[in-house]
């Protein structure tokens, strides 16, 4: 059966049953092809992106409650916990999933290089200790908190690349004299995140060159 008479019989039986059924050619239904077919291409051609995270001006003017050494490294860090700040900047509330931001800030203070590659990074939260989590992992619990779907693989690429782009580079040395600013990422229940007692340790910082092996806390709250 060709297709025009699959839809004959098919309009027939509508029309039987009362239903008003159009050509396959009329206006009607060319236009609703051509608006699907829009739709479509919206979703696949545009940015597709499952949040549009902002660049720029990025994290919010340091206001470090909580300094420390370690070695010729001193540190400087503070919780992130303005969800609407959050959620203008990211697109989404990092707090209420389950996730935990804290702006760090490094500088080396010594005459030579420090290696932050195997320095370890942790929250205690009302008792409970948890360690820092990649951006990668931290985006991942993201999608998955608001169950999004509808997005392309370019879009996620350039999601994540911008969500990525705030975290604190520990990959490569800390230079004499430089500064290193971003974020940590924390998996905490957001009731906890919300209350008091937030406190940042630190181990391993250079360990093995100019650095400190001891552990350092920084109470955030």
């Amino acid at each position: 059966m060709t297709p025009f008479r699959r839809w004959l019989s098919i309009s027939v039986m509508f029309r039987e049953a009362g239903f008003q059924v159009f050509s396959p050619h009329s206006p009607l239904l060319l236009l609703a092809r051509r608006s699907a077919f829009l739709c479509f291409a919206v979703m696949s051609l545009g940015c597709g992106r499952p949040f549009n995270i902002k660049t720029q001006p990025g994290l919010p003017p340091a206001n470090y409650a909580a300094t420390a050494a370690a070695g010729e490294v001193s540190i400087q860090a503070q919780a992130i916990t303005d969800e609407d700040f959050l959620l203008e900047t990211f697109d989404a509330n990092l707090i209420a999933a389950g996730i935990l931001p804290v702006d760090v800030m490094l500088t080396n203070r010594g005459g030579s290089a420090v290696d932050i590659k195997k320095a370890r990074f942790e929250a205690r939260v009302q008792g409970q200790t948890h360690k820092a989590v990649s951006a990668r992992e931290a985006f991942k619990r993201l999608v998955s908190y608001y169950e999004l779907s509808a997005y392309n693989k370019s879009g996620y690429r350039k999601s994540l690349e911008a969500f990525s782009g705030y975290a604190l580079d520990i990959g490569s040395p800390l230079g004499s004299g430089a500064s290193r600013r971003g974020l940590l990422f924390f998996f905490v229940p957001s009731e906890s995140a919300r209350g008091a007692g937030l406190t940042l340790l630190l181990t391993k910082l250079g360990s093995g060159g100019s650095g400190s092996s001891a552990t350092v806390e920084l109470k955030l709250n």
